[in-house]
């Protein structure tokens, strides 16, 4: 697979605006000027490909409820963090759970 050098003038077209965040994936080279640009334009870099989001049309539309706490710190390391491995977020929760036990220490 070809690479693709990601530039200041050409930025735009790889630019997520729905999300304001880059895909640094394997297939792209990014520029120091495009750096500066993503990071004057306050755009989150995420190294990785995005995360394809299956939509199936026969299924209805809902939204998750998380009520327990290890699920909702779990919900948010992906959400909002973009962290998809699993042993990651594993560890993550064990650790914010322990402090949060424990806030002294």
């Amino acid at each position: 697979m070809a690479k693709q050098l990601v530039r200041r003038d050409n930025i735009e077209e790889f630019i997520s605006h729905d999300e304001n965040r880059l895909y640094v994936g394997q297939s792209l080279i990014l520029t120091p000027g495009a750096k500066d640009y993503l990071q004057e334009k306050n755009i989150t870099v995420v190294y990785g490909e995005p995360v394809e989001k299956k939509i199936n049309p026969e299924a209805k539309v809902t939204t998750p409820v998380v009520t327990d706490l290890e699920g909702r710190i779990q919900q948010l390391l992906q959400s909002d963090f973009s962290i998809t491995d699993r042993q990651l977020i594993t560890e993550v929760t064990k650790k914010v759970l322990e402090k949060l036990e424990n806030p002294g220490q």
